[in-house]
């Protein structure tokens, strides 16, 4: 719902009112600041730590909370501050593209990389010292494995070393959407004082301590955001001392007024609620950076503020698009590193998604000039953050289609699908009966994307992460008895030789066997992680925006949310159902391959004799995304198969109860690359060490022969878009595809089509494969060129080669 603007001054109050938020367009400028964005290279900054090092030393027995708290707040106080030629301040460090380091998850990466030998500084160098003495065996995750070993008797550590899982406790992930629209409408002193008069209120009595400590927290947090924003204040200010340009002069004048304003009290125009919301982004991605704070119906949100500012004459469209790119230009300065091993599962994705278009809350299209703002800022820019998604309804008006199909047609991938009908029916499923009663229909109308491509309730749905399993190696150790090959180790259950299953029937309970333990390994380690971090690692202003939390005084962590979602990210059901299809149609139907030559031609990579095998699993085979009934229903075989076994670990629910009602997404990220590494020559005809398919409910590359009607047609088989939190297809169509009425509305028909039939998502990666080829043999000429990969757009020349090859080979699909 778009949020009014608590303002009784009259335009001409406004106009002539200290600080409109006045701003020019000016294109130079904002190219000038893409270029040193582009141009800056990414580099650790190690400020955090040395402030970490003091604070911790300090606070030695202070409750948690506190103490986290006491720590965020130092930071906020001591890190170094700059302001560039950016309408909006706010870094993650203190440089451009600069990263912190998050030690308290795991300090494998900086023992490998040597960080303590290679510090400048002898300051330095006894801070990562301290780290790695402090941290070696506090951090997440090696006392996740040690609780792991004495709850359930055994080492999972190499069943993660073996590739069965991806776990989420190496790194800080999981944000969800914040109520960033709070702030800018009500102001933080509002917020503080509500705190204040929680725990005010509070009996001194023991069941009331965590709560106490939680609101104590809160205040510490937001009184040093107060402060850092007035640091802001104080920096352009002296700056603007010495500034000789008038022009310079005014606008660090402006910028100090703005920053001694807001995020404090309500924002009185446009500019002052976007810096507002990027003061509420920005330290929440440095109390806990990591993918998953998303930013849901930003245009929407602004829209008052932008039609006031436009009525009074203070900006006019062209402004407000300055003023946006400004903001995404610092959006994708934000970064993270946990290591070589991240960087393949993530490939830098933030996941900062903006939702566009949507239901209002009485189910009508929700309309806003500012979506258009939003899209035309990106298709200038061609960034890959943030992520667009439009929630398309059969009430988006053309006009936005078009807009969207415009920035689609320029390659970056995005904005993406997504069924607002699929996305309310969710709600209501997941969510229709809590602890809060019934969902009300408002509520699940305007449910919006959170991380890549999942939906939440917006502002009041914690967002626990769990992990990734890799169903391509659940089908490789079913074949293999639970023995990995790779590794030479026995890693999952023994569930028998293949070659001794009487039928097809046999190696299914087989493979769910399997199935099964690796949703136990994964679940149990998640949940273990989840509780540390909401002992050790609380997100108090997570929690502050998170609706619930301050009503009930318990951290999102502790169950303080009103909704939750499980980020657990199934990769494989595709690799998973086609190589059992494979194997039911060529070796128990037809007959012509048998279980001794399928392993041999496996354990060779299909190499030398073994290439007729090779052609007969990957071309003769038949494979989900040709409208075909068996293989589609076999991949839907296997997704229900792993949503009951998600189901079935120790009686479901979530870490905090199994109450909650809970359920998987289905999308990779990049971590198919990942995954694909360390899995073997499959069924599928995926030979080893390639990446596995890409998303949930995209064809194995160069498989879906068919066309795109087809492979939308198996799409909404393939899985069922309701139970799940979230399903992900990619398709590659030809680059001019939208450049002629005849394309576009081709497009429109295939989305229409899969959401009529019950899809949730699919999104285009509009570009020439020959293209992408000569970019990877010449990256120096494609700096800019920004490709689709799952739920996130990425500059091609940044990823890993496998994710490269992965999108290259994906099937160009064309239309008739």
């Amino acid at each position: 719902m778009a949020i009014a603007v608590k303002n009784s001054e009259t335009k001409s109050d406004r106009a002539s009112a200290v600080n409109t938020g006045r701003v020019n367009a000016d294109t130079a400028r904002i190219d000038q600041l893409k270029e040193v964005m582009r141009s800056t290279p990414a580099e650790v900054d190690f400020e955090r730590i040395i402030i970490m090092k003091e604070v911790y030393e300090n606070t030695e027995g202070y409750p948690n909370v506190i103490r986290r708290a006491r720590f965020n707040e130092a930071l906020l106080d001591r890190k170094k501050l700059y302001i560039d030629d950016n309408l909006f301040v706010g870094a993650m460090a203190s440089t451009v593209n600069g990263i912190y380091t998050y030690p308290e998850w795991q300090v494998g990466w900086m023992i490998e990389e040597k960080v303590v030998e290679n510090s400048k500084t002898p300051e330095l160098k006894a801070a990562n010292q301290w780290v790695l003495d402090y941290w070696g065996k506090r951090a997440q995750v090696p006392r996740v494995h040690e609780i792991y070993e004495k709850r359930y008797g055994y080492d999972a550590r190499p069943i993660y070393q073996a590739g069965l899982v991806a776990d989420f406790f190496s790194w800080p992930a999981g944000g969800g959407n914040l109520d960033y629209p709070r702030v800018y409408r009500e102001g933080l002193a509002s917020m503080i004082k509500e705190v204040e008069e929680r725990m005010m209120s509070l009996e001194m009595r023991l069941p009331n301590k965590e709560k106490f400590y939680f609101y104590e927290a809160g205040l510490i947090t937001m009184k040093a955001i107060l402060r850092y924003a007035k640091r802001y204040a104080a920096l352009a200010r002296e700056m603007a001392a010495k500034e000789k340009n008038e022009i310079r002069k005014a606008e660090l004048i402006s910028l100090a007024e703005t920053c001694e304003w807001v995020p404090e009290h309500p924002a009185r125009n446009l500019r002052e609620a976007m810096q507002s919301h990027f003061f509420c982004h920005i330290v929440a991605e440095i109390e806990q950076v990591g993918c998953g704070y998303s930013e849901a119906y930003l245009g929407q949100n602004l829209e008052p503020y932008y039609q006031a500012d436009k009525a009074a004459g203070l900006i006019n469209y062209e402004d407000a698009v300055f003023m946006f790119e400004n903001l995404v230009i610092k959006l994708n300065e934000i970064g993270y590193y946990f290591g070589e091993k991240v960087a393949l599962q993530n490939s830098a994705d933030l996941g900062q998604s903006i939702t566009l278009g949507g239901y209002d809350e009485e189910g009508d299209h929700a309309h806003a000039e500012m979506d258009f703002v939003i899209l035309d800022a990106c298709n200038h820019l061609h960034l890959p953050q943030p992520p667009l998604s439009l929630c398309y309804t059969n009430k988006t008006p053309g006009k936005l289609l078009e807009k969207v199909l415009d920035v689609i047609g320029t390659g970056i991938g995005m904005p993406q699908f997504i069924s607002g009908d699929a996305m309310f029916k969710r709600a209501l499923h997941m969510w229709g009966h809590s602890k809060n009663g019934d969902l009300p229909l408002s509520k699940a109308r305007r449910t919006c994307v959170g991380a890549c491509v999942g939906s939440y309730i917006p502002y009041e749905t914690g967002h626990p992460v769990e992990g990734q399993p890799n169903l391509g190696k659940v089908l490789e150790l079913t074949l293999n008895d639970g023995f990995d090959p790779r590794t030479k180790k026995q890693i999952g259950p023994k569930t028998g030789d293949p070659e001794t299953f009487k039928d097809f029937e046999e190696l299914y309970a087989a493979f769910e066997k399997q199935l099964q333990f690796c949703e136990d390994v994964l679940r149990r380690g998640a949940w273990i992680a989840s509780m540390l971090a909401a002992e050790y690692l609380p997100v108090t202003w997570r929690s502050l925006l998170t609706g619930g939390c301050i009503e009930s005084g318990i951290d999102v962590w502790n169950g303080g949310a009103n909704y939750y979602t499980v980020a657990q990210i199934s990769v494989g059901s595709v690799d998973a159902g086609n190589g059992l299809m494979a194997v039911k149609h060529l070796i128990y139907d037809k007959k012509k391959l048998t279980w001794k030559e399928l392993k041999a031609a496996l354990a060779a990579n299909f190499e030398g004799e073994y290439e007729r095998v090779h052609k007969m699993v990957y071309v003769d085979a038949p494979k989900y995304g040709n409208n075909l009934a068996e293989p589609d229903h076999m991949v839907r075989r296997v997704n229900d198969s792993i949503l009951a076994a998600f189901k079935n670990v120790d009686g479901g629910g979530n870490y905090i109860t199994r109450d909650i009602k809970t359920s998987l997404d289905q999308y990779t990220k990049s971590v198919h690359n990942l995954m694909g590494k360390v899995t073997g020559a499959l069924p599928t005809g995926k030979k080893a060490g390639l990446a596995l398919t890409d998303g949930s409910l995209s064809a194995m590359p160069g498989t879906d022969v068919n066309g795109p009607t087809a492979l939308v047609m198996s799409a909404t088989v393939g899985n069922d878009a309701v139970k799940w939190t979230a399903t992900h297809m990619n398709m590659k169509v030809q680059p001019d595809q939208l450049k002629t009425r005849k394309g576009r509305d081709q497009i429109l028909a295939l989305v229409k089509t899969l959401f009529d039939n019950g899809g949730y998502h699919i999104q285009f990666n509009c570009l020439d494969t020959e293209m992408l080829r000569d970019a990877q043999k010449h990256p120096e000429n494609y700096r800019d060129l920004v490709v689709r990969v799952a739920g996130f757009s990425a500059f091609f020349t940044k990823l890993d080669v496998g994710v490269q090859n992965e999108v290259i080979e994906r099937t160009l699909q064309t239309f008739n």
